[in-house]
């Protein structure tokens, strides 16, 4: 088997039968590449399908130890692991590889980060503002904050929120998620109505199209939406860490200090594991107490 030709089909299979985002499969082959050009070095040799199958522990050690030595961080070198056990369980498949040897090399440990709410009372303020910027046209105000809005009510991921089609918009709706898996997200009036604002105010027609558009009418993209956040934190006094992503953590966790149940949340985030929700509990130690007081039989 050519090496080239396992490596089109395994990044084809992640593309269309798995359907990872096209920025997935992209850093997935870059870490395959990568590891290839390491082992031509390591080893000393052009490498082939078979050299795969024939891979010690020890090369795996080496990898990693050339990986931090050139300043990796350890959720780059996780990742990395994840895309080669990746492509050595397609090659499994075909009977070319046994996984015994990769599944025996430690996984790096990470450092547990704590998701970065932005505070309750601040939001609030933040997306109750007449205009953000002054220069702004008033549709482009009023797009931007019924994004912001969408974002906090629902709980999206700022990519999720952008890849909403106008006529998908519904009290209730469902969306792809990450892994393109779906889930029902909720819609409040007060976001449903600032919805409707900014589509009646847009001169671009947005009937068939996505909902959020720049100023030419193109699909929204992350980083703008970003980068105008990042001039918004000096001018409204916003922490460091405000983001599009950080509306995701504020959803999480401001529910949460209201007496919202983790499983709730779980299923609201599209969460597959309970522990994934869980990291929100650690945040705010001092309100989870106080719904715990607030709901204990014994309390009352």
């Amino acid at each position: 088997m050519v090496l080239e030709d396992m490596i089109q089909g395994w990044l084809q299979e992640l593309a269309m039968q798995k359907r990872y985002s096209h920025h997935t499969v992209t850093s997935y082959r870059g870490d395959l590449l990568s590891f290839q050009k390491f082992l031509e070095e390591h080893l000393g040799e052009a490498i082939s399908t078979e050299t795969f199958g024939n891979l010690r522990i020890s090369d795996f050690r080496a990898w990693f130890s050339s990986r931090i030595s050139n300043g990796l961080a350890a959720r780059s070198n996780v990742r990395a692991l994840s895309s080669i056990k990746s492509f050595f369980r397609y090659l499994a498949r075909r009977n070319l590889v046994d996984l015994k040897v990769i599944y025996s090399v430690r996984r790096p440990k990470l450092a547990r980060l704590l998701p970065k709410p932005v505070e309750e009372k601040t939001l609030l303020n933040f997306l109750n503002q007449d205009s953000f910027f002054d220069s702004d046209r008033e549709w482009v105000t009023q797009r931007d904050r019924a994004l912001y809005s969408l974002l906090y009510c629902t709980g999206l991921r700022i990519n999720e929120a952008l890849s909403i089609k106008t006529r998908e918009i519904a009290p209730e709706m469902k969306i792809r998620t990450k892994g393109q898996k779906e889930r029902i997200i909720i819609l409040l009036p007060l976001v449903l109505d600032r919805i409707e604002r900014y589509v009646d105010s847009c001169p671009h027609n947005l009937r068939e199209g996505f909902l959020f558009v720049g100023v030419r009418g193109k699909r929204l993209h992350a980083s703008s939406v970003d980068n105008r956040l990042q001039k918004l934190r000096l001018i409204y006094n916003l922490p460091d860490h405000a983001s599009a992503h950080s509306f995701r953590h504020s959803f999480a966790t401001h529910l949460l200090q209201n007496g919202a149940d983790l499983r709730s949340v779980q299923e609201l985030l599209g969460h597959e594991s309970l522990s994934s929700t869980q990291i929100y509990t650690d945040i705010d130690d001092g309100s989870l107490l106080k719904t715990y007081e607030k709901a204990h039989p014994l309390e009352r």
